[in-house]
């Protein structure tokens, strides 16, 4: 038989007998055949690899995502290379440089919370490789990013916290080198003004993650003559932390501090202690976004890129007690 209708066979293409393919992959059986997919691969200019790269694998935010992307992934038969930049731009450069070394065929990244440029990302493009910011993004009308309705969810907090009979509502606003964060503080700012509230800015406190921050946040805004009655924070993890601080330092106010991040962690309703509510993100729809986002510009045959959007994900607000 012809080499042509051998790799015919083997993959089951139509145009072939059922005896014929009976006959090869008996055959292939037998001598233990296996497919070079690096020469296949090759041939086709193509890798069949993604690149994923988050800040920490142990937040379980990024473990759905992953779990979203790895499912479209699957389904065309791509593979998904994963790694994590610990909040470090020098680590994330390097894991940059390592995927293109690779050539993979795409790469979906979720920036550390120092990343302040698009050079390394314009890098990757310049190299043929498409790039999907994931829930972070440095605003760059450029790329193409899967990102949380932040508008939708801030007003889903600040409703609940206002029926809640919250006026005084401090906002843990995340790094400011992420334009996730100013679209989240935007958003804070306008749901309150929206619903008659002014905007205070001595409630607004900027976070690194770190625990020690948090807490000197925490006690910053509980030292104002006015405290705060409700906490709208960066993510969900951040709430932990605050909800930590208080029940270590002023264990008095533990049921009267509302307290409302993005991300429902699975994590949560084990706590004894939990946050009032979360806003769920729905982590793996935006894995799923961003990975057909990225495989249509991998698949684009035309002479044209495909132009750069901004996908929103859909959020809801859980409650974990009233």
């Amino acid at each position: 038989m012809s080499v042509s209708t051998v790799s015919k066979a083997l993959n089951d293409n139509p145009s072939i007998s059922t005896l014929t393919k009976e006959r090869v992959v008996k055959l292939a059986n037998e001598w233990n055949y296996i497919p070079n997919e690096a020469a296949r691969h090759f041939k086709q200019s193509k890798s069949f690899t993604l690149g994923l790269v988050i800040p920490d694998l142990l937040d379980q935010f990024y473990v759905l995502a992953i779990n979203g992307v790895e499912a479209v992934a699957g389904d065309n038969k791509y593979q998904v290379i994963v790694a994590q930049s610990h909040e470090d731009t020098e680590k994330e450069a390097q894991i940059i440089q390592n995927l293109i070394s690779n050539r993979v065929d795409g790469v979906i990244i979720a920036i550390s919370k120092n990343t302040k440029t698009t050079a390394l990302f314009q890098r990757l493009e310049q190299t043929g490789i498409p790039v999907v910011f994931l829930s972070r993004s440095l605003n760059d009308p450029g790329f193409d990013s899967v990102v949380t309705d932040n508008k939708h969810a801030a007003e889903l907090a600040i409703d609940y916290l206002i029926k809640k009979q919250h006026r005084r509502i401090a906002h843990l606003m995340g790094p400011k080198a992420l334009g996730t964060s100013h679209l989240r503080h935007e958003a804070y700012r306008m749901a309150l003004e929206k619903r008659g509230i002014s905007y205070d800015p001595s409630l607004v406190k900027e976070i690194d993650f770190s625990v020690t921050q948090t807490d000197e946040v925490m006690e910053a805004l509980f030292a104002l003559p006015d405290p705060p009655t409700a906490l709208f924070t960066f993510k969900s993890y951040v709430s932990l932390d605050a909800l930590r601080f208080i029940k270590e330092n002023y264990p008095q106010k533990l049921q009267q501090v509302a307290i409302v991040g993005f991300g429902n962690l699975p994590l949560i309703q084990y706590l004894d202690h939990k946050p009032s509510a979360s806003i769920d993100e729905n982590s793996f729809d935006m894995g799923i976004a961003a990975a057909t986002l990225l495989l249509k510009h991998i698949e684009n045959e035309s002479d044209q890129p495909l132009p750069a959007s901004t996908l929103h994900i859909p959020c809801k607000l859980i409650v974990h007690h009233s």
